[in-house]
């Protein structure tokens, strides 16, 4: 997959929120990645993106903190799903970002609808891509919940010094990816070439590993509901023909939250906007540039 537009991507680091920048234009499109992905995640599809385009927008790859080149947070805090949405308010704050369509990737489509719902008046359109709405749990297995985010925490914080995996390579890990993914080789070696460090000893995972360990708590659904209803944002949600079940379930239980939605399919699984990058970038432009056909 020919990367065109790879040499002309900026990269940016600010307050530790570490970035990827394409386009001098007006508009901000700010591009939001899933969970243990990176910006590179968005590399295919900037790959597309005309030169009349790039006068037009200024499209921005964020890393999550504790992803690709971003800071992993403090040794005492979590990785709680509602601090991302409040990374996105630093990140407009730090950039001087009023308002700017948004383009979210599993989880980066659950963080950037949330937010949304939040600050409906800095988002000029939503894109939802293989993601919607939030994950929720019975009230019933709240306490099991915590239960085993805390024991999954002290295992952690008693092994904190042998949970840097050592591969043999590079390759070695965009192999190990490739395994529990649903997409390509060259795919995985894009996604894993900003999330890897190497040295003659092998290469290891530059993510934070306390992004896996589990959450203590989840919203029930009808905090979710809640949460989510009466978004009047022009939303377009474009799930891949294979993606993930759970996502479709979603699409069932949320759509109605969106006053002006849309949703499309597109060939390919979870990672469709890498698989069908062409496709995706069209319909996405066509969204922001004509929000009412939402």
């Amino acid at each position: 997959m020919l990367i065109a537009n790879k040499n002309k991507i900026k990269q940016g680091k600010v307050a530790g929120y570490a970035y990827q920048e394409l386009g001098e234009g007006k508009r901000t499109v700010l591009m939001l990645h899933g969970w243990q992905d990176n910006s590179n995640s968005f590399w295919p599809l900037l790959s597309k993106v005309s030169g009349e385009q790039l006068e037009q927008f200024r499209f921005i790859a964020l890393d999550f903190p504790g992803h690709g080149q971003s800071n992993w947070r403090s040794s005492d805090a979590h990785y709680y799903f509602v601090e991302y949405v409040y990374d996105i308010l630093s990140f407009f704050r730090y950039m001087d970002i009023e308002r700017c369509d948004i383009v979210g990737h599993s989880m980066g489509a659950l963080v950037g609808g949330l937010f949304t719902s939040l600050y409906q008046d800095k988002v000029e359109s939503l894109t939802l891509i293989d993601g919607i709405g939030l994950l929720y749990q019975s009230d019933k297995n709240a306490r099991e919940q915590l239960l085993q985010a805390f024991t999954a925490r002290e295992a952690f914080d008693e092994n904190i010094n042998s949970t840097r995996r050592l591969f043999a390579d590079k390759q070695a890990i965009v192999k190990a990816r490739l395994k529990v993914s649903d997409f390509s080789e060259e795919i995985a070696a894009i996604l894993m070439e900003r999330n890897i460090a190497q040295s003659e000893e092998g290469a290891w995972l530059t993510t934070d590993p306390k992004l896996k360990l589990p959450s203590t708590t989840r919203f029930s659904r009808a905090q979710a509901l809640s949460l989510l209803q009466d978004i009047e944002t022009s939303t377009l949600a474009i799930m891949g023909t294979s993606g993930f079940a759970q996502m479709k379930h979603s699409l069932t239980q949320f759509s109605d939250c969106f006053k002006r939605f849309r949703c499309i399919e597109v060939s390919g699984g979870h990672h469709c906007h890498m698989e069908s990058p062409e496709q995706v970038l069209g319909e996405i432009l066509t969204h922001i540039k004509h929000p009412n056909l939402s």
